[in-house]
């Protein structure tokens, strides 16, 4: 006996699930540097809060002060701390849910990008 079962997409074009999420949250986001906790600079995503009033800040990358516990991010050989994408019992990272594997790699992307723009920043500008 051999079973056939149909799929119909009918979102075709759209994302789904988390990087639909992430898609549009990027839309109106960007990245800026501004002073974090400790008053170094740091880079954040600047994105619209989820009700679409205001304006909402998630840390990027900074550069690490060997005095801080790097636990819970990623270090660089050249000393930059940069955000992991989903969150685990260690650390809360990007997102505090689970993210589908193309959302994952986006968001990954995007971490490098604005790692990759602070540290230009930094060791250009300081």
């Amino acid at each position: 006996m051999k079973t056939t079962i149909e799929i119909k997409i009918e979102c075709k074009g759209k994302a789904i699930g988390t990087l639909g999420w992430f898609n549009s949250m990027m839309q109106d986001a960007s990245f800026v540097i501004k002073e974090g906790k400790s008053g170094a600079p740091c880079m954040f995503l600047k994105a619209k809060n989820k009700g679409g009033d205001g304006w909402a800040y998630s840390f990027i990358a900074k550069k690490w002060d060997e005095r801080e516990d790097p636990c819970g991010y990623l270090l660089s050989d050249d000393g930059f701390l940069s955000e992991i994408s989903e969150g685990d019992p260690f650390a809360s990272g990007f997102s505090n849910y689970p993210l589908t594997p193309a959302c994952k790699i986006k968001v990954e992307e995007m971490i490098q990008k604005g790692t990759d723009a602070f540290r230009e920043w930094w060791n250009n500008d300081k």
